[in-house]
């Protein structure tokens, strides 16, 4: 994870172009570490977004990440204990960088799914590329969004929006996600972080 100022702007970005930048402990870790980096001095405004052509393809679910494996069996066994820890080691990194007390915007600049999707609707205010996706996948995992997505969804887009998009974990394109209000503004293909840091300016301005 890297931090670059802009004057009064910070943008953080996600670096783990080879698997879409997908969470693992290095990642959130840095993301925590990110968020009390810029307590001091505080920007007027944060940007969120990921290198390459990625936001984030939500957690890292390569078969020799030894978290996921227990997380897959704890749900397949209902055994919510390891679900839990893993929660208790990923959700504070999160609430750490969407709890900044300035605007936080997302930059999707592609794939966004399950936790990157969490990450990016946690945000206050998201831009996204008109041909980026936005995807709750979790339930093909047998899993819930349980970073504080889910919730942060609902209040976006209403229940029964949110239900429709977390149980069926269809993908949503630019266009339809400004329709459902899950984003702000939509910008041209490779243009989101263009996009977010003019609006993280006008802010700032403020």
């Amino acid at each position: 994870v890297t931090i670059e100022r802009d004057g009064k702007v910070a943008i953080v970005t996600m670096r783990r172009e080879n698997k879409k930048n997908a969470l693992n402990q290095a990642l959130w870790s840095g993301l925590a570490e990110a968020a009390r980096e810029l307590a001091a001095p505080l920007p007027r405004a944060v940007i969120v977004t990921g290198a390459g052509d990625s936001f984030s393809a939500g957690m890292d679910v390569s078969p020799d990440n030894p978290q996921i494996a227990a997380l897959v069996t704890a749900a397949q066994t209902h055994d919510p204990g390891p679900m839990r820890a893993l929660l208790g080691e990923l959700r504070p990194s999160i609430d750490e960088l969407v709890g900044l007390p300035v605007p936080v915007i997302a930059a999707v600049n592609g794939l966004a799914y399950g936790g990157g999707a969490e990450l990016a609707v946690r945000c206050d205010l998201r831009v996204m590329d008109r041909d980026a996706e936005l995807c709750f996948s979790e339930v093909r995992l047998g899993l819930m969004p349980d970073m504080g997505g889910g919730v942060a969804l609902t209040r976006l887009v209403g229940p029964a929006t949110a239900a429709d998009l977390i149980l069926s974990a269809r993908r949503v394109g630019g266009e339809e996600a400004l329709r459902l209000g899950l984003v702000n503004r939509v910008s041209e293909p490779e243009q989101a972080l263009a996009v977010a840091l003019s609006l993280a300016q006008e802010i700032a301005r403020n």
